[in-house]
């Protein structure tokens, strides 16, 4: 049975459902900074429609890839990207501030390993809130990404170890001929 199969059952279905609520019932909780029982009340009312919002217009409550040890990880990467995104705004200043404006700018293809929509997804937004790249489009396992300088081009690997770390994708190993 597949991740897929599960979740139309009603074990899979009712977990991810109440992963869901949970999940909402805590971003709620973060943005509204209290714990007062009307806040808590309010906030379950509006987790629980939203909620069920999401399971009538999707058909499913989360995307199956998106699991507890995900969520667990999700710090650690939101962390690691705004660190990148920090180091990416620092470069495209220098390049703006240099009076030579050492720019190149190109559309380059580049060929992710990542798995379905979720993970490239967030690939790809990840490397348009990286200063100096920005994905153009994305069809299959294959983006196309503006990059403003040459070197912007090898950084796209590095995010894409990032995002396949988060969603425990391994790299598939490439036999060599010759």
């Amino acid at each position: 049975m597949n991740i897929g199969s599960r979740e139309l059952t009603g074990g899979g279905a009712f977990r991810s459902k109440l992963l869901l609520f949970f999940l909402l019932l805590l971003f709620w909780i973060v943005l509204t900074a209290s714990l007062a029982l009307h806040e808590l009340v309010m906030g379950a009312v509006c987790s629980a429609f939203v909620g069920a919002l999401t399971v009538s217009l999707l058909g499913r409550a989360l995307d199956p890839r998106i699991t507890p040890s995900v969520l667990l990880r999700l710090p650690v990467f939101m962390v690691r990207l705004v660190w990148e995104i920090i180091k990416a705004n620092i470069d495209v200043a220098r390049i703006i501030l240099n009076p030579r404006l050492p720019i190149d700018p190109r559309i380059v293809e580049y060929r992710t390993y990542l798995p379905g929509d979720l993970p490239r997804t967030v690939f790809s937004d990840s490397i348009t809130l990286t200063p100096g790249t920005v994905t153009v489009e994305l069809r299959g396992d294959l983006l196309n990404v503006h990059c403003l300088c040459p070197y912007h081009e090898e950084g796209l690997a590095g995010l894409e170890k990032l995002v396949a770390w988060l969603f425990q994708v391994k790299k598939p190993e490439v036999e060599e001929n010759g």
